[in-house]
C-alpha cells in the first residue's frame, strides 16, 4: 500500500468516526473543517486539522502545496443539503488535490428512481439530483482514481430513521423494502477499498437485509422507543442491491440492522 495518509472532508456523523478509525489503524489523518473554531479540537485529537473556506463559486483549502501533494487518498463525506451548488463545491475540492490523489466519494442510493424493482448500479437515475451531477463531474475529472460509494440510509449509534416516523406518528409506504446500512460497515468498506486499492469503480453499499418498512420500523419503534406509530400502505418501492460490492470484493456486512442495542 502507498503512504498511510488520508484526508477526510466532511466530519459529521460518518466522517468523524471514519477519521478516528484511520488514526487507530496507523494513518496520518488530515481532517478538513469549514469551522475555524474546530481546527484546534481536531489537532488535539491527533489529526492534522485544516480549514476549508466555502463560497458559491469556489473552495479554498488551507494546506501548503507540499502537504496537499503528499496526500494519497481523499475521502469526501459532505451532504448536499448545506450547499447552494453542491456539484461545483465537490469539483472545486477535488481540483485542489494532486492528480495522483485517489478519491472516495460517498454518494447516495437516493439518486435512483423510486421504481418498484430490484436496483443495481446501472439502474436509471434522477439526472437532476445534485449528487448525481457531482458524480458525473468527478468521473470526468478522476475516473480511474475515483471510487463512488452510493450509500443506503445510514444507521448506527444514536441515528435511526424510525425517529422521524415516530415524530410524524406515521410509517408511510409501509410495504416498501428498507434500504439501510450500518455506519460501522460503511467504515469497514472504505478502509477495505484503500487497503486493496480498489479504484475506478461505482458500488452500492447496502445491507442485504430488506424487510418491509412496516415490519422493520414497527419493531424498531417498539424496541427502542416503546411506541407504535401508524402505518400507510403506499405504492411499494425500490430494493437496492449491494451484491456487486459483496461479490467483487468479498465483503460481508457484519452489523445487523435489527440489533437494537446499537441504537441506545
Amino acid at each position: 500500500m502507498e503512504n498511510k495518509n488520508v484526508a477526510i472532508i466532511g466530519l459529521g456523523w460518518l466522517g468523524m468516526p471514519l477519521a478516528f478509525n484511520f488514526k487507530n489503524a496507523g494513518f496520518d489523518v488530515y481532517a478538513g473543517s469549514g469551522k475555524s473554531q474546530k481546527i484546534k479540537e481536531l489537532n488535539d485529537f491527533g489529526f492534522k486539522g485544516f480549514l476549508i473556506s466555502y463560497s458559491d463559486e469556489s473552495v479554498q483549502i488551507d494546506l501548503k502545496k507540499n502537504e496537499i501533494d503528499n496526500i494519497c487518498h481523499l475521502i469526501i463525506c459532505l451532504p448536499p443539503s448545506t450547499f447552494k451548488n453542491y456539484a461545483l463545491t465537490i469539483s472545486s475540492i477535488v481540483k485542489q488535490f494532486d492528480q495522483k490523489t485517489k478519491i472516495i466519494f460517498t454518494g447516495t442510493t437516493s439518486i435512483y428512481h423510486d421504481n418498484d424493482a430490484k436496483i443495481n448500479e446501472d439502474f436509471s437515475k434522477n439526472k437532476e439530483h445534485p449528487v448525481y451531477i457531482a458524480e458525473q463531474n468527478l468521473l470526468r475529472l478522476r475516473k480511474e482514481r475515483l471510487t463512488i460509494l452510493r450509500l443506503a440510509g445510514l444507521v448506527g449509534g444514536n441515528r435511526h430513521p424510525v425517529k422521524y416516523f415516530i415524530q410524524k406518528d406515521l410509517i408511510p409506504n409501509s410495504n416498501a423494502p428498507v434500504n439501510l446500512v450500518s455506519q460501522k460497515d460503511v467504515i469497514r468498506a472504505i478502509q477495505l477499498i484503500i487497503e486493496r486499492n480498489i479504484f475506478g469503480e461505482v458500488f452500492n453499499i447496502v445491507n442485504p437485509f430488506h424487510p418491509t418498512k412496516r415490519d422493520y420500523y414497527l419493531a424498531a419503534a417498539k424496541e427502542i422507543f416503546k411506541t407504535v406509530p401508524r402505518t400507510e400502505v403506499g405504492k411499494g418501492g425500490k430494493l437496492v442491491l449491494g451484491t456487486k460490492f459483496e461479490n467483487q470484493v468479498g465483503f460481508q456486512y457484519l452489523f445487523a440492522l435489527d440489533d437494537w442495542s446499537d441504537f441506545f
